[in-house]
């Protein structure tokens, strides 16, 4: 059901994440019925949304994310230039391990997958694609990038952020679940064994910015069976190092920005 009071822009947001990924293109009707919007209202923004390009209909009139909503989300100047930087690694790195491999930042108290390199073979279970969730405290990648969040961000989150049992292995006291955080700080990875799933390990790294806080975590789903870490470890370090020397490389200079802002400002107002 709708939340009473709820803002436009609340409903704006729920429409958009009803059909933000390729497979759950939706009509409006059943984008009303999946997050409570009134019939009338789910149809209105829909119409909006479609109007201005930020949704598109197919021929079977469903929706999907538009072509413009891309296109704003391809101009931020973060996420699109550490994946680009980070890709030609993680491919070099997924040769080495066969293993899924993954790039991961923080959101608030959740692990943002921003992208997936599947293993050529069949291996431990992997379920984080890229635009999927996870809650920072529950897997490998979170711990990493709480660990090496500012201390601010690191004592917030280890105070109030969800804990969540996936497995019966699944680490949920706080007091332990720290423990292990400001234990990854000092050794720099941690390794969570069967935390996700019974047949994977999963095993991360932080990818460093120059204050040594983490731009993003790097982390390869291994089976739980092959207890693989120490010789993996020193694989994941030199990538990670390897993707944080070609983030600072590749970020935009500062006039070039600049002057992208007002070559885009001219576009749109002409």
């Amino acid at each position: 059901m709708s939340p009473r009071g709820e803002s436009m822009i609340e409903r704006v947001v729920r429409v958009l994440e009803a059909v933000k990924d390729t497979s759950s293109a939706r009509t409006a009707s059943e984008i009303a019925r999946c997050t409570g919007i009134p019939v009338p209202s789910a149809h209105r923004i829909v119409a909006e949304l479609t109007r201005l390009g930020i949704l598109e209909r197919d021929a079977d009139r469903r929706i999907r994310i538009g072509v413009r909503l891309w296109e704003i989300a391809a101009r931020s100047a973060g996420l699109p230039t550490l994946r680009e930087s980070a890709l030609p690694y993680l491919e070099d790195l997924r040769a080495v391990v066969q293993a899924p491999t993954l790039l991961s930042v923080l959101d608030h108290n959740d692990v943002l997958n921003v992208d997936t390199l599947s293993a050529r073979q069949a291996g431990a279970t992997n379920v984080t694609q890229p635009g999927v969730r996870l809650p920072a405290l529950s897997s490998s990648p979170g711990i990493v990038l709480v660990a090496f969040a500012p201390p601010s961000v690191r004592d917030e989150i280890l105070s109030s952020a969800k804990i969540v049992r996936f497995t019966e292995h699944s680490v949920v006291d706080r007091a332990e679940v720290a423990r292990i955080v400001h234990e990854a700080r000092r050794v720099g990875h941690v390794v969570a064994r069967r935390w996700i799933s019974l047949d994977s390990t999963g095993i991360a790294v932080p990818i460093l910015a120059d204050d040594r806080t983490a731009l993003a975590a790097l982390s390869v789903t291994v089976p739980f069976a092959a207890d693989a870490a120490a010789e993996l470890l020193p694989a994941l370090h030199t990538t990670a190092r390897g993707i944080s020397r070609a983030y600072r490389l590749h970020s935009p200079d500062p006039r070039i920005a600049s002057l992208l802002r007002q070559i885009r400002r001219a576009v749109e107002l002409g």
